[in-house]
């Protein structure tokens, strides 16, 4: 049998007059899970579910040069997201045969918070109305702007370097900076 338990608060403030329109949001949340003992899962513990976010906070800004020209931004940042980390390395001999085999010891679901991402994106749009009565718009965007390495996964590494064996938490990151240039229609 599974439990889950959600709590949050969302705060948002919001320009929809004027030429610069937006939004600030701010979301304080908390989500776990428990499991039945019997389950097998975390031991019946509650804990941390994967999506579980602390604090979220979203700022959205347009400004509207003209009727053909506008800049958007938009900035979002995220505390770390909940994930399972192995925290010790072992090894178990198979008694058939005396083989080693490496073991990474978890001591609870969703151990580790991963750290704080965050990203910037930007877009430009030039607006043309063509004769046949459709609108062509003209858009140059950049997502992650700055190019934040945000981790989208952490896991645990093992390097034996001279004899001696050393550890470390690697961070893996998906998104870089990525531009695009798409060309809609409106008809």
């Amino acid at each position: 049998m599974k439990k889950g338990r959600a709590a949050g608060l969302e705060l948002l403030l919001r320009k929809t007059r004027g030429r610069t329109t937006g939004w600030l949001a701010y979301t304080l949340a908390k989500s776990t899970r428990k499991f039945s003992r019997d389950s097998g899962v975390n031991d019946g513990h509650r804990f941390p579910f994967t999506f579980d976010r602390r604090h979220t906070i979203n700022l959205v800004v347009n400004h509207k040069f003209s009727q053909h020209l506008d800049l958007d931004g938009t900035w979002m940042f995220h505390s770390g997201e909940a994930a399972t980390v192995a925290t010790q390395k072992g090894a178990v001999m198979n008694p058939d045969d005396g083989s080693l085999k490496e073991v990474y010891y978890v001591p609870s679901r969703n151990n580790y918070r991963l750290p704080c991402s965050h990203t910037l994106t930007l877009g430009l749009n030039v607006r043309k109305q063509l004769k046949c009565g459709a609108e062509r718009t003209w858009n140059v965007s950049v997502y992650n702007a700055y190019n934040a390495m945000n981790p989208t996964l952490v896991y645990r590494s093992y390097d034996d370097w001279g004899g001696y064996s050393h550890d470390r938490l690697t961070k893996f990151t998906l998104l870089p900076c990525i531009p695009s240039f798409p060309l809609p229609y409106k008809w």
